[in-house]
This record gives C-alpha cells, sequence and structure tokens, in this order.
C-alpha cells in the first residue's frame, strides 16, 4: 500500500513539475507583448498549484470511499487592461478511496472551469463577477468498492449535494496590510445553481467566506493559517495550518506543509473549492507564480 501510495505522490509531482513548465515557458514567448505592471497587457501573468491531501484517524462514514484527494489549479489572467481583468481558471482533482487489494483506487475525478472579470481598486481590495462550472465524475474502481462495502454488510452512505454546479458569483477580496497578521477576507456570493437544458438542479450554498492570517514570517519561510466556510444546507468549516517554505518570491511559499480540518461526518461538493470531506488530514501543496 505504501510503495503504491508513494509511486502516486511521484506521478502527481512529475506532472505538477511538467504544467508548471508549459506555464513558464508560455509566460517567456508572450513577454514581448507584456507591459509594465498595472497597465494594459495580454497574459500578464499566472499562478499554478499542485495539492496532495491523505485522510487520517478518526474515520467516519466517508472514509472508505475518500481516502485521498489531489488537485492541479491554474489562474490564468487572459487580458488586462488598466484596473480591469479577464481571468480563466481551470482546476483538475482526483479523489482516492481505500485501496482494492493492493492496487491504489480512484474513485472519482472533478473539473473545476471558471470565467471571471476582476477589478482591482487597490492592491488590497478587489471585486470580481463570472461564472463557474463544477462537475465531479464516477469510476469502476468506485463501483468494485461500493460492492465491497455492501458484501461485507455495510450501509454505503448518501452524498447531499449535487454532482454538477452552474453558478453566477459575485465576490470581493480585501487585505488589512496594517493589521496584525495581516488578516485576508474572500466573500463571494452564490445564489443560484443550474443546467443549461433547463432541468432541475441542486441546491448550491449561497455563501462563501475565507480567511487567511500570516502567523509568522522567516527567512524565505512562514506558517499561515486559514479558513474556508460555505452557508447553506449541508455547510463546512475548514481549518488548515500551513509551513510554507522558499516565500521570498511567493506569497505563501512554493513548496508548503500543511494539516487541515473539518468537524462533521460528512462529503462536500462546492463550487469554490471542488470536493473534500470531513475530517483531519495531512499535504503538500506546491505553488508557482509565472
Amino acid at each position: 500500500m505504501v510503495t503504491n501510495l508513494a509511486g502516486k505522490v511521484l506521478l502527481f509531482s512529475a506532472c505538477c513539475l511538467v504544467s508548471q513548465t508549459t506555464i513558464v515557458h508560455a509566460q517567456v514567448q508572450g513577454s514581448s507583448a507584456e507591459k509594465t505592471p498595472g497597465r494594459d497587457a495580454v497574459l500578464p501573468g499566472a499562478s499554478f498549484e499542485a495539492m496532495f491531501r491523505k485522510y487520517t484517524p478518526p474515520t467516519n462514514e466517508f472514509s472508505r470511499l475518500y481516502s485521498w484527494d489531489a488537485y492541479m489549479d491554474l489562474n490564468l489572467t487572459v487580458v488586462k487592461v488598466g484596473p480591469g481583468a479577464v481571468n480563466v481558471r481551470s482546476m483538475f482533482q482526483t479523489v482516492g478511496t481505500e485501496n482494492l487489494g493492493s492496487q491504489v483506487s480512484v474513485g472519482g475525478t472533478g473539473y473545476l472551469l471558471g470565467l471571471g472579470y476582476i477589478h482591482d481598486y487597490s492592491a488590497d481590495f478587489t471585486i470580481s463577477a463570472g461564472m463557474t462550472h463544477f462537475s465531479s465524475h464516477l469510476t469502476r474502481d468506485l463501483d468494485d468498492k461500493l460492492e465491497e462495502i455492501r458484501g461485507a454488510g455495510a450501509m454505503v452512505p448518501a452524498v447531499a449535494d449535487p454532482s454538477e454546479y452552474n453558478v453566477l458569483y459575485v465576490a470581493g477580496r480585501r487585505k488589512l496590510s496594517s493589521w496584525r497578521f495581516t488578516p485576508e477576507l474572500e466573500i463571494a456570493f452564490q445564489p443560484v445553481n443550474f443546467h443549461f437544458d433547463g432541468s432541475p438542479a441542486g441546491d448550491v450554498r449561497p455563501v462563501y467566506l475565507g480567511t487567511r492570517w500570516s502567523i509568522w514570517q522567516g527567512n524565505q519561510k512562514s506558517i499561515v493559517a486559514r479558513t474556508q466556510h460555505e452557508i447553506g444546507k449541508n455547510p463546512f468549516n475548514y481549518f488548515s495550518l500551513t509551513l510554507a517554505l522558499n516565500g521570498r518570491s511567493e506569497a505563501d511559499g512554493r513548496f508548503q506543509i500543511f494539516v487541515g480540518a473539518s468537524p462533521g461526518n460528512h462529503l462536500h461538493v462546492s463550487p469554490q473549492i471542488g470536493a473534500f470531506r470531513d475530517g483531519i488530514a495531512l499535504g503538500i501543496r506546491m505553488a508557482f507564480r509565472a
């Protein structure tokens, strides 16, 4: 099990490095069109994140179905005109069940696509609006795991959230640079979930709230606390503490080790952050900005 999981992590890390090389190469090719930051520009910047997270005891009813997850997330500023910019976001997420025998099993994948307009009133205050799509897709590995659970006489838990979201949102971000711990607040309103064909869609939690606190800053390293919340049906509250390394040129460090916790006993699907389950998890994250 350990060997297979280690292989999964190595493969995932290799994909991250290849993706980052592609982003940097694209940025270099577009550098002739780039102008001074803050002025009009085409492809003025991009950010890339890759994360792997493994859940730990205590277990809950979803533990056998959701044992680990990973994602790759790309944010690309397509064009910037004065204080306004058009941004595209794409995220690919993989969720793993407990192993099937000695084989690492993937229970589902998720895809997030977003298009938005961002208006910078200052370096510390931003308003944005746009649309986000997130859809999750189940695999044959999950079918095998469900059959294994039912064969053992156990109940399969139900997921309260829908598998697909299409939402329009309005959001704001505020950074309080003069305050202790430099707190940042992000809030998004996403009142309606819909399907393009007009068929009924499941509920969406209408309010998302995220915070970031810089607890300690050292020489190219820092400790950052974050919270993420969604208010509505099947709400969640997620808390994490991150040790960020090599932070000279990156806001949160290029390499991060974190522990996260969400109280409860449920699985959640969100158009803001994708899928995750309640519990305690350890993880690593790599972040780059081109």
